[in-house]
């Protein structure tokens, strides 16, 4: 993306479309926020002629493909490499949202016209690293592990925050759970030490006496019982 946000720098207003095209063939490019929230693309399509291509953005920033179906007729026609990108980023959003995906789920929301075509994406994607994933093709599930994040639109920014602070809580909760637990392993340990030790210190006394008794032969001391 670097490359990209350095050429607007120095581009004609007339280039900025076809910089937009590019980073969204790009293989390697996934998040779009920068570009979307550059000067040079702000002023370029707030212009009638030019608003396509900030509504392209917002696609593949924060939609998924069915989004496109439903405004294509405002959007500047996809590659095939843009519109694999975008199936791609609408499995990280559904991955995102749920960590068991059915099979017909994605065969759908893939808009996918088999179920080898499904994997196969899925797969591809696993190789990109968007996600970590495993096919159950018995069960026909896909059993999310991990995956990347997506651009945030400005006004979701609170509704993550909150998300960070419910699971910032969660793990106060367990780290103070943890820290009772090494705190009373700590002080059994000590009880047990203490122990052993005045175990130890009884043997020595029981074995000093029982040496002195042995030396003048009075025996052992009689304990009543």
């Amino acid at each position: 993306m670097d490359a990209y946000m350095v050429s607007l720098t120095t581009a004609a207003p007339d280039r900025v479309p076809e910089i937009i095209a590019s980073a969204l063939d790009d293989e390697r490019v996934y998040h779009f926020g920068r570009l979307l929230n550059s000067p040079q693309v702000a002023e370029l399509v707030a212009t009638e002629q030019f608003a396509q291509y900030g509504r392209l953005l917002e696609l593949f920033s924060f939609g998924v493909l069915t989004d496109y179906k439903t405004m294509a007729a405002q959007l500047p026609q996809l590659s095939p490499q843009q519109l694999s990108k975008l199936k791609y980023l609408t499995l990280v959003t559904l991955a995102s949202n749920e960590k068991v995906l059915k099979y017909d789920t994605l065969i759908a929301e893939l808009d996918c016209a088999s179920e080898q075509e499904m994997e196969d994406l899925v797969i591809e994607a696993i190789y990109r690293d968007l996600v970590s994933a495993k096919l159950d093709q018995k069960r026909r599930l896909v059993e999310v592990d991990f995956v990347v994040g997506r651009d945030v639109r400005r006004e979701d920014l609170p509704g993550l925050y909150a998300k960070l602070e419910a699971w910032s809580d969660v793990c106060d909760e367990a780290l103070n759970g943890i820290t009772q637990e090494i705190e009373a392993s700590n002080a059994a340990v000590v009880a047990k030490r203490d122990n052993h030790r005045e175990f130890v210190q009884s043997l020595q006394e029981l074995r000093s006496a029982h040496a002195a008794a042995t030396t003048t032969g009075e025996g052992l001391p009689r304990t009543d019982s």
